[in-house]
């Protein structure tokens, strides 16, 4: 047990913090897992190319939409990215599209900065843009702007957390395995590239906010997990739950952080059946 004056936050060390917010650490294999799932989405794309729009004034911001052939309103589900607020590509995401699309529903998958090129508020606004841009033209490839529903993994769960607050046409979120009080994270060594004032802190915050959220929103978490991805996945379902808000989730068996989302693309995993419980498809 580390002494109080060794304690950054909770019972961590400085080094145990860092490790508690590194999922490398914990998953060594990352890079040979993200090689696979390149491999997986590239197979993908060109087995159902996707329509490619421009949805924001940067030169990241494109998504990719992925429809059931001759789709008309149906549900959609736009997914974010993860990658630690650093990495991470639309085109590293396509691996759910034949099982979204197979169960009815159309994926769309938006491109946004990362924290290299804009600050962290600017990403959150980035996404924020991409459902709105998602909401207004579903019905252009068939999907329902009625039924446009959120998901992300890791940092990409963190920015829908945010994207969530105070928006009124989301009708539900999937968030996995993120983060959604930065608090600790700002501790970690993570802060020696995510740059953010107390201000800016505190708004992206999804925990400090949870009265802005309008839509029943799902929350899971891998077994593999590092602990504090556990813990935060832990907490906010506990105040959801406590709200009403809570639309399922838990704990998910997957390897690691990284093999959790590939769950996705089995329209029978554990995590699809959270996900599409949640659309009621």
């Amino acid at each position: 047990m580390p002494n109080d004056s060794d304690r950054v936050f909770l019972d961590y060390t400085q080094a145990e913090l860092d490790q508690a917010y590194d999922q490398l650490h914990w998953a060594p294999q990352r890079d040979a897992i993200q090689v696979e799932i390149r491999k997986d989405c590239e197979a993908v794309r060109r087995s159902m190319p996707p329509r490619t729009e421009r949805y924001g004034g940067s030169e990241a911001q494109f998504l990719d939409i992925f429809a059931p052939k001759g789709a008309s309103g149906v549900p959609v589900v736009v997914y974010l990215h993860g990658g630690a607020w650093l990495r991470g590509s639309r085109r590293d995401c396509a691996y759910p599209a034949p099982a979204v699309t197979g169960r009815g529903a159309a994926l769309v998958v938006p491109e946004f900065d990362n924290v290299g090129v804009v600050p962290l508020p600017q990403m959150v606004e980035q996404c924020r843009e991409a459902v709105a841009w998602t909401v207004r033209n579903a019905a252009s490839f068939g999907g329902d702007p009625d039924r446009v529903f959120l998901a992300g993994h890791s940092s990409g769960a963190h920015l829908a957390s945010c994207v969530l607050l105070g928006n009124e046409t989301l009708k539900g979120a999937l968030l996995i395995s993120g983060m959604y009080e930065l608090h600790a994270p700002m501790l970690s060594a993570r802060s020696k590239y995510v740059k953010i004032t107390p201000e800016e802190l505190a708004a992206a915050s999804a925990m400090r906010h949870l009265g802005r959220i309008r839509c029943p929103v799902a929350v899971a978490w891998s077994v593999g997990d590092s602990p504090e991805f556990r813990r935060q996945g832990k907490v906010l379902t506990a105040a959801l739950q406590g709200m009403g808000r809570l639309a399922g989730g838990g704990e998910i068996f997957s390897a690691n952080h990284f093999e959790e989302p590939r769950q996705l693309a089995d329209s029978d995993s554990a995590l699809s059946r959270v996900l599409y419980a949640l659309m009621k498809i």
